[in-house]
């Protein structure tokens, strides 16, 4: 799927993204623009911006906002929320602004995956000593389990790549000369049943992953805390949050 087909998902759920799932991220994002001092006159980036929320709450700071987002709708809502903001259409892996343009830059659930190359655009837009700072879900070390995770994750949301293994991204951002000075490790709580509605998941394919979920192996549903709940499943993923420093 290329970036430009990312609206037909994402897209068609904005108004859900916006006003439903994103406030949810807000403690986080506090957290997160609190810890890299984002303050004012920072010049700050949030790459997969989505609808806006951090940017938007960046900006109350005093922080010089850009952002950019591979869904037009989405980014409707962000341009709305940040009027005064640098909030433009494009792809992660090629950034429409300059090399050493920013101070900070994050990405909360939108730049892991197969998406090396945003990780060499993130060091290229960032200044000297810049953070990049990144909040997402991470896969287990054990490969089997992982294996499970992303096919999961993938027959929910046709959008999504692959979770990753905090040691192979640790690999990956030491190569592009970040050194990670932070680190938190969240979950992510979650229903399936809300999980699955989020994306419209049809009814025969909810039912399959239900099965999934409750069949898997005891080690998988041990490393998710995979419980039934009356009609419900609660599970939750691994998060990685962290943040990084250029060389």
């Amino acid at each position: 799927m290329g970036w430009e087909e990312v609206d037909e998902g994402w897209g068609r759920l904005a108004r859900d993204f916006a006003y439903l799932m994103e406030p949810s991220w807000w403690p986080e994002f506090e957290q997160v623009l609190r810890d890299t001092g984002v303050g004012e006159g920072t010049r700050y980036l949030d790459v997969c911006c989505g609808s806006g929320l951090a940017a938007q709450m960046a900006g109350r700071r005093g922080a010089v906002v850009h952002g950019l987002d591979a869904s037009q709708r989405l980014i409707a809502i962000a341009a709305a929320r940040s009027p005064d903001g640098d909030i433009r259409h494009g792809d992660m892996n090629d950034l429409p602004w300059d090399a050493g343009s920013f101070d900070v830059v994050t990405s909360f659930r939108g730049i892991w995956g197969a998406n090396d190359q945003a990780v060499v655009e993130a060091a290229r837009v960032l200044k000297p000593g810049g953070s990049l700072l990144m909040a997402d879900s991470v896969a287990p070390e054990d490969d089997e389990i992982t294996g499970w995770m992303n096919d999961i994750e993938l027959r929910r949301d046709f959008s999504h790549v692959e979770n990753r293994k905090i040691s192979k991204i640790t690999e990956l951002l030491t190569e592009r000369g970040f050194t990670v000075v932070e680190n938190d490790y969240p979950r992510i709580y979650l229903r399936f049943n809300e999980w699955t509605a989020r994306t419209k998941v049809s009814t025969e394919e909810t039912e399959a992953l239900r099965k999934e979920f409750l069949e898997a192996p005891a080690a998988t549903r041990e490393a998710f805390q995979v419980a039934p709940v009356h009609d419900d499943i609660a599970f939750s993923w691994p998060c990685w949050v962290f943040r990084a420093v250029k060389g």
